[in-house]
């Protein structure tokens, strides 16, 4: 006799992820055992790049979106999914015409967008990060590097234990350096602006004991992770040492924009912010004090899924 699953036993979710540089769809059944990823999508509309710069999504960057959420709510709807959470991060927290943003996605998908803060953020990436990583015997420090922000999280013993959001993000970096005539090659003397704000709060809420690692989330980081064997000749893609990083800033900063597409097979909205990305975690991982980095491969997509699990809303 085949047993057929129960709703109870399975349940079918949808994540959406509206960031500063792309849109990404995530779908997981959810049972006893945990979750099981089913698909990802990802849509490269740079948002970001519109509100950086002018303060507001274009009106072609909002006719994108909208066919992307129209294509995303055919895919739910042939998926059976029976729960969904849709939500935007810094480049639609400071869009002038965010609330445009979600009704005109509202009427092209029937989806309804949320935005969220850095706190609500850094909780959802925390969440993700702790189904994957045993944090409840380790102190660390989560940073989260997106295209319009970058999340710095203290997780003592399993437990958050203080975040903040600094308006930073690769995609927010590289319009102030098209601003300020500015090449990658003094991306340090931009990231110096940033180095004060972030001492301030690793100082202010650094935890008694030394950290034991960091855990670097979002896509960004995830791309770092598989350069490493390319770029370092080392199979590891789930860690890095900070000696490794600066190893991996040099090679790449060698490398055109073009040959980072062609010889790295990078897509090339990321290949023109993974250095941005570099100089940032390197530049808290050392504020930090820490050397080690682990590369989970989950973040806020993850969380959302799991906030799903958790919640009884729908």
């Amino acid at each position: 006799m085949i047993h057929k699953k129960t709703p109870a036993e399975t349940q079918r979710l949808a994540a959406i992820d509206i960031g500063s540089n792309a849109i990404r769809l995530m779908l997981a059944d959810y049972t006893p055992l945990g979750l099981r990823p089913i698909q990802k999508y990802r849509v490269p509309i740079r948002l970001g790049a519109d509100v950086f710069s002018k303060g507001k999504i274009s009106g072609k960057n909002l006719k994108a979106s909208a066919r992307a959420f129209r294509r995303f709510s055919e895919i739910i709807k042939k998926a059976r999914v029976e729960k969904i959470r849709a939500v935007g991060t810094s480049a639609l927290r400071e869009a002038k015409n965010c609330e445009a943003f979600q009704e005109l996605v509202r009427r092209k998908s029937g989806l309804k967008v949320e935005v969220i803060d850095g706190v609500e953020e850094a909780r959802l990436i925390h969440l993700g990060v702790k189904r994957e990583i045993h944090l409840e015997t380790h102190s660390c420090l989560l940073i989260d590097i997106g295209g319009g922000s970058v999340e710095l999280t203290f997780s003592d013993r399993g437990l958050l234990s203080a975040t903040q959001s600094f308006p930073f993000g690769t995609v927010r970096t590289i319009e102030k350096m098209k601003k300020r005539n500015l090449a990658e090659k003094d991306l340090k003397l931009l990231i110096g602006d940033y180095i004060a704000p972030m001492s301030h709060f690793l100082e202010s809420h650094s935890l008694d004991q030394k950290l034991d690692f960091a855990v670097g989330t979002g896509g960004n980081l995830e791309a770092i992770g598989r350069l490493k064997p390319i770029l370092l000749k080392i199979n590891s893609r789930t860690s890095l040492s900070t000696a490794e990083i600066q190893v991996m800033i040099e090679r790449l900063t060698q490398m055109s924009f073009r040959d980072r597409v062609q010889k790295l097979e990078m897509k090339p909205d990321r290949a023109d912010v993974i250095l941005p990305a570099l100089h940032v975690v390197l530049t808290a991982m050392k504020l930090a004090g820490t050397e080690r980095l682990l590369i989970p491969y989950v973040g806020l997509k993850d969380g959302l899924l799991w906030s799903m699990v958790e919640s009884p809303r729908g």
